[in-house]
C-alpha cells in the first residue's frame, strides 16, 4: 500500500469536503438573507393593512352615520308625502263635489 497517495486522497478528499461545506453555508446564508427580506416585506404588508383596516373603520362610520342621516330624512319625507296625499285627495273630493261641497248643475 502507498501510503503517500493514501494520504494525496485523503486530503483531497478533505479539501472537496470543505468546499462542499463552504458552498452549502454560502447557500444557507443566502437562504436566510432572502428568509429575512421576505419577512420584511411581509412586515410591512401587515403594517399598511392595519392601516387600511383602520381607515376604513373611520370610512365606514362616516358612511352608517351618513345612512342614518338619509334613513331619517327618508322617514321625514315619506310623512310629508302622506300629508301631501291626504290634503291632495281632499282637494280632488272638493273638486268633484263641486265647490263649498255642492254639486254642479250643467
Amino acid at each position: 500500500m502507498d501510503v503517500e497517495r493514501t494520504i494525496e486522497f485523503i486530503l483531497q478528499q478533505q479539501a472537496r469536503s470543505e468546499v462542499r461545506q463552504a458552498q452549502a453555508e454560502a447557500k444557507q446564508a443566502q437562504a436566510e438573507a432572502r428568509a429575512e427580506r421576505q419577512m420584511t416585506a411581509i412586515r410591512k404588508l401587515i403594517q399598511t393593512g392595519m392601516r387600511m383596516i383602520v381607515r376604513n373603520e373611520g370610512l365606514i362610520k362616516e358612511v352608517a352615520a351618513a345612512q342614518k342621516a338619509t334613513e331619517a330624512e327618508l322617514r321625514a319625507l315619506a310623512a310629508a308625502q302622506k300629508i301631501t296625499d291626504t290634503k291632495l285627495q281632499g282637494l280632488i273630493e272638493s273638486l268633484r263635489r263641486g265647490r263649498n261641497g255642492s254639486h254642479r248643475k250643467n
